[in-house]
């Protein structure tokens, strides 16, 4: 761990995570900087895509979907 070894973050160090998970998110010390990728967003979205193909109107092509940066205390904010 950086905290174990001396590394101050985010003033030595930025960290980030991805999925913006709470239980990690919220836990660390400083709480970590996360991408949240909306994932239940994306979840009814793609089961709406199932219904849409079963009810025989299938989709084609990729579809993005939007995430967020949501900044915690673990960056060094305008670094």
């Amino acid at each position: 761990m950086l905290r174990d070894r001396g590394v101050s973050v985010p003033g030595q160090v930025s960290v980030m995570g991805f999925d913006n998970w709470e239980v990690l998110t919220s836990g660390a010390r400083p709480p970590l900087t996360s991408v949240d990728m909306n994932f239940e967003t994306i979840g009814r979205r793609a089961a709406q895509r199932v219904f849409d193909a079963i009810d025989g109107k299938p989709a084609e092509g990729v579809e993005t979907m939007p995430c967020r940066l949501v900044v915690r205390g673990s960056t060094a904010v305008g670094a």
